[in-house]
């Protein structure tokens, strides 16, 4: 009975735990692919690639609210920084929690700079585990929008 007992209180504790993501995301493990075709284009074939994988857009704001540097300013380069809702994906005693940055960036010429951050947080017992890659996703994000741009 005591056996019985303790895995129930584990079953019931084990979904009690807060996760906190943030919404702008550090460069722990930043993604970047260049893609020589324009700004505009470049950004509608990427929340389009965001929407087609079941990412929600949050926000889309100028990367100066976050970053400071030579490169963010406002009069440089025509730049954007969109935030995703978080993601969660059940798994059998917890849950995955994912979100994403992507960082456009007008390059020189006729090309893009696209950086993807990603982060995912999986609460365990007591503690989170969090990572700042996962390859399949951001390949998967970098696929699209190729084959958006190719249209």
């Amino acid at each position: 009975m005591k056996k019985i007992l303790s895995i129930a209180m584990a079953l019931l504790l084990a979904g009690c735990v807060t996760v906190k993501i943030p919404k702008y995301l550090q460069d722990e493990f930043p993604y970047k692919k260049q893609y020589f075709h324009n700004f505009d284009d470049t950004l509608a074939a990427t929340t389009k690639a965001l929407e087609n994988l079941g990412w929600r857009i949050s926000e889309t704001t100028h990367p100066s609210v976050f970053e400071h540097g030579p490169d963010t300013q406002e009069s440089g380069p025509r730049q954007v920084l969109i935030f995703t809702e978080v993601r969660q994906t059940p798994l059998i005693l917890s849950s995955r929690y994912m979100s994403l940055n992507v960082y456009l960036k007008q390059a020189d010429g006729n090309s893009t700079d696209v950086e993807i951050r990603y982060v995912s947080v999986m609460p365990v017992l007591f503690k989170s585990v969090q990572n700042y890659k996962n390859d399949s996703v951001v390949y998967k994000i970098f696929d699209q929008i190729s084959e958006l741009l190719e249209k």
